[in-house]
């Protein structure tokens, strides 16, 4: 008995399987499905153009549908649903804000039992042309001190149309260069610009007046060295050289390979011929091909000049600048040496101020007599005699018996 209870439950399975299959294979009964986020198209573009207007950026806007029809209809269009279209068609419309309704189109195979949203709001605004500046992103990850050098982009700028407002939210175009496309020698590529806004996202519903970039960039590494600062020449009369203030070390960038063997740089030496006071100058490191500095910049250095510990005056007495002293009773002198030099040596601040007036010569005649005669010239002043050269250092008088009328 038991036997049989099993075998008729076996049959009853094996019918009820069969049964299903036949319902499933031959009478294909109804079932419904849906196709989830299906894009919003907008149409109707152009026609806004032609007035000076524009669709302002929506984001993404998606639908859900709901269908139903035959199983295998259903199956087939959740498998392709590239067969449904959903458009939304801004022509015509004005500045301002909108409710525009979805045509939802579906093949007649199914029918559309529920859309998520029966239409979709937009924003009208006026169109704008404006200059963007493109900017160059790195994704991936360079070496330790290295980073992209010798960076260009052409063109800087392109033009970009759409909604003022959404022409606005453009904070640059995006250009994106992967690590791995870069070497020590300048790479030039062929790159898209997108439109990012201040946090990266992608801004939509404008047109580039030409997406295509060229970017040139190269691998280069950075590295501090010492750094040393000369001077050339002398500065004027009277001034000498104090210190040089410049930077110990400067940090430089260029091939990694080149930096590898640099150990220091020197700067040209500074001219400072005729230099009467202090400077702040340019300098001009000297450097392999491909190196530059890259702090601090401006790369500068100040040179002291100040008055020499000692300086000269040069001065010309004639001989009737000389005064002769002592001359004895009844004869006359006359100097015969038509003038003298006079230099004079000390600290520039005390013979800044001193005049040819502040120095009296003189000579004596003292117990002299009547005739031809050397005498020494001795100057008169505040200064050490050490500190004052005369030359000729003697010089000829004469003296002569004073005759009177009787």
């Amino acid at each position: 008995m038991l036997r049989n209870n099993k075998v008729n439950a076996v049959i009853a399975f094996i019918a009820s399987l069969l049964l299903w299959i036949y319902v499933v294979g031959q009478v294909d009964p109804a079932t419904t499905g849906r196709l989830v986020d299906v894009p919003v198209v907008f149409a109707g573009e152009e026609s806004l153009t032609e007035n000076g207007l524009a669709l302002v950026d929506t984001g993404e806007v998606t639908v859900d549908l709901t269908i139903k029809g035959d199983r295998s209809d259903v199956r087939k269009l959740l498998a392709s649903s590239d067969k449904v279209s959903v458009v939304a068609d801004v022509s015509g419309l004005t500045k301002g804000t909108h409710e525009v309704p979805l045509d939802i189109r579906i093949p007649n195979t199914v029918e559309l039992q529920k859309a998520s949203i029966d239409d979709v709001t937009v924003v009208i605004d006026d169109l704008v042309t404006k200059d963007i500046d493109v900017q160059v992103d790195f994704e991936g990850a360079f070496e330790v001190s290295q980073s992209a050098g010798n960076v260009t982009v052409t063109p800087e700028t392109i033009a970009v149309t759409g909604a003022a407002s959404t022409v606005k939210s453009i904070d640059h175009l995006a250009v994106t260069v992967n690590v791995a496309e870069l070497t020590e020698k300048t790479t030039r590529l062929t790159k898209n610009a997108v439109p990012v806004d201040a946090n990266g996202g992608q801004v939509s519903h404008v047109k580039l007046a030409s997406s295509e970039v060229q970017v040139t960039a190269a691998i280069v590494g950075s590295k501090t060295v010492p750094f040393t600062a000369e001077t050339t020449g002398t500065p004027a009369d009277g001034y000498e050289q104090g210190q040089i203030s410049a930077p110990s070390t400067v940090t430089v960038s260029g091939p990694p390979s080149v930096l590898e063997d640099l150990k220091e740089v020197a700067a040209e030496p500074v001219d400072i011929t005729g230099m009467t006071q202090s400077s702040t100058v340019p300098l001009t490191p000297v450097l392999p091909e491909g190196v530059t500095v890259t702090e601090p910049q401006p790369l500068e250095a100040t040179i002291e000049i100040k008055g020499a510990s000692t300086v000269t005056k040069n001065w010309t007495y004639a001989s009737s600048e000389i005064e002769v002293r002592d001359v004895p009773d009844g004869l006359a002198a006359e100097i015969v040496t038509a003038s003298v030099e006079v230099t004079v040596s000390g600290e520039k601040d005390v013979l800044d101020n001193l005049k040819k007036s502040d120095l009296t010569l003189h000579v004596s005649a003292k117990d002299l007599e009547e005739g031809e005669h050397e005498v020494e010239v001795v100057q008169s002043s505040s200064l050490d005699a050490d500190k004052v050269v005369i030359a000729p250092q003697k010089i000829k008088i004469i003296l002569q018996a004073v005759t009177t009328e009787e």
